[in-house]
């Protein structure tokens, strides 16, 4: 039996290719054996295939509609033609003028370059998505930092550079609506401020209100041309993007941005994140600001606790067998502990944090822990690279703190569940009713700029089964000898419950009600945090 030739080696060669131009040029090698040249090699894009590579010809040449293809219509290529597919979907094509397309070893040929090319393709949409990803994440964070700001002209200069950094635009202005719908603040980049009060459109509605009432607006240059009336407020204005500013159903204000083009989707998505970012942050500036006069550090304590709660979920969740709740008692008017979970791809994520210190300063950080931990909650990468983005961001924060915080993320369908602990109190797993301690796998986020994290060896929950998470506010309370309440007494109180088969709700409760007894009613000296994860139904055949 006759062995491999020299064409079926570069054949071989073409499925290694991990370049377009790599793959282009072993073909055009094929092709020259094959004395198939010249040739053009289609690729597709949308409804069209579209020349992507030449071999031993040159000029203009047209593109071909799929849908023509698929009618069987002539392209009016005075060629042999070979189509590549993928699945049985239209991938390229391949027009040979040098020699009959139904060389076997040129179909072959073919046939590699249909795949390869299909995974080329996919690999640098990947890399245009984490491109598009760590941008984005990047952009957050210092969105998160928004947070910190509570003066609201310091906060409009901040909000205005964020959003025109993300989405860079050359024009924009932040403004503030007040009670009586003037805008009491303004703040421009690039934009004429009188302009910008003065913008309304040819009925004489005020774009602030329209904006406020019906949401996001986006203008071409036409439009802007032949909607708005007055003075363009930047010149040569070819693109305006208009965002609200509401929380809690209450319109604050608005961003809008310009540029000299139209503004694409991904930048119109950009702007609407930052938007939300800077509408929590202008909300929780404006209620300090508001307060501060009479009651400064009374005030600002109410305010940084209702956001503070704002940030846990409103309730529960179930998803499939697995159950989770969540509580959490500060021990002053606000606390340095978070909590949250969610169902994210199919999973359910849950964290619990602890905020280094007490009080208001615990609990604005704690604020932008959430803020940041945002896109890992809401996005689909694992659980490492997330807590290692917030704790890039909280590093850079720069002010003094840090936070253990605990991550796991279980899979309802198999009960599998993997965690990673930056130097968090153990987790506690009841595991058929046996007690077991997950220790932490990395040091406290905030730190240091490079946190080594490590995410723990998956492990496999059972029917019944509980998995606690929780601050040391609760192992940590003392009764009145000074003796603390400890791991041997809570992973008791948790065997009770699992031996009573309590739901999550009632097993805090009665974990809340032992520390409480240990402690003789006395006011506790540290935050008390829990999130309790259980698996209630049984597994089907």
């Amino acid at each position: 039996m006759p062995g491999p030739t020299p064409v079926d080696d570069l054949i071989v060669a073409l499925a290694a290719s991990e370049q377009k131009q790599t793959l282009f040029g072993r073909l055009e090698e094929i092709l020259v054996r094959l004395h198939a040249v010249p040739a053009i090699l289609y690729v597709r894009h949308g409804e069209r295939l579209l020349p992507a590579a030449g071999f031993d010809c040159s000029g203009d040449v047209e593109a071909i509609a799929i849908g023509d293809l698929a009618e069987g219509k002539d392209p009016g290529l005075p060629a042999s033609r070979v189509v590549l597919t993928w699945n049985n979907e239209v991938t390229g094509l391949l027009a040979v003028f040098g020699k009959a397309a139904d060389d076997p070893a040129l179909r072959r040929a073919v046939a590699v370059v249909a795949v390869t090319l299909r995974h080329l393709a996919r690999e640098e949409a990947m890399a245009r998505e984490l491109h598009h990803a760590n941008d984005q994440a990047a952009h957050l964070v210092v969105a998160g930092s928004l947070l910190q700001h509570l003066d609201v002209e310091v906060l409009l200069v901040k909000i205005l550079e964020a959003v025109l950094g993300a989405v860079r635009a050359s024009s924009g202005a932040v403004l503030i609506i007040d009670a009586g719908n003037a805008e009491a603040h303004i703040t421009t980049w690039g934009m004429r401020e009188r302009a910008v009060r003065q913008l309304k459109f040819a009925d004489g509605e005020q774009l602030s209100d329209k904006v406020l009432r019906d949401g996001p607006l986006c203008m071409g240059r036409d439009q802007l041309r032949s909607g708005l009336v007055g003075e363009a407020p930047a010149p040569n204005l070819g693109g305006l993007l208009a965002l609200p500013l509401v929380t809690h159903g209450h319109g604050q204000g608005l961003v809008l941005l310009g540029q000299h083009s139209e503004f694409t989707p991904a930048q119109r998505r950009m702007a609407e994140s930052l938007a939300t970012f800077a509408s929590l942050a202008l909300d929780n500036a404006v209620l300090v600001q508001a307060k501060v006069d009479n009651q400064r550090l009374v005030q600002e304590l109410a305010i940084a606790r209702t956001v503070q709660e704002a940030m846990y979920p409103l309730a529960g969740i179930t998803v499939g067998p697995v159950q989770v709740e969540g509580s959490s008692r500060p021990c002053q008017e606000t606390g340095g502990d978070y909590y949250t979970f969610c169902e994210r791809a199919g999973k359910v994520l849950c964290v619990v944090g602890d905020v280094s210190g007490h009080g208001l300063g615990a609990a604005l950080f704690a604020t932008m822990a959430h803020a940041i931990l945002q896109p890992m909650l809401h996005g689909s990468g694992q659980l490492l690279d997330g807590l290692r983005q917030v704790n890039s961001g909280l590093f850079h924060a720069q002010n003094g703190r840090f936070i253990t915080l605990a991550a796991v993320e279980i899979d309802p369908e198999t009960g599998l569940f993997t965690y990673v602990s930056a130097g968090h109190t153990p987790l506690l797993w009841l595991n058929h009713g046996t007690s077991t301690w997950l220790e932490s796998t990395g040091m406290p986020l905030g730190i240091m700029p490079d946190s080594p994290l490590t995410q723990a060896t998956q492990r496999q929950m059972a029917p019944g089964d509980y998995l606690l998470l929780y601050t040391d506010g609760i192992t940590e309370a003392n009764n009145a000898l000074g003796e603390a309440y400890g791991e041997v007494r809570l992973a008791a109180a948790a065997s009770q419950g699992w031996s009573l088969g309590l739901g999550p709700t009632e097993l805090m409760m009665l974990i809340n009600a032992e520390v409480d007894a240990w402690t003789g009613g006395k006011a506790h000296g540290d935050d008390l945090t829990m999130v309790v994860v259980a698996l209630r139904e049984t597994w089907g055949s």
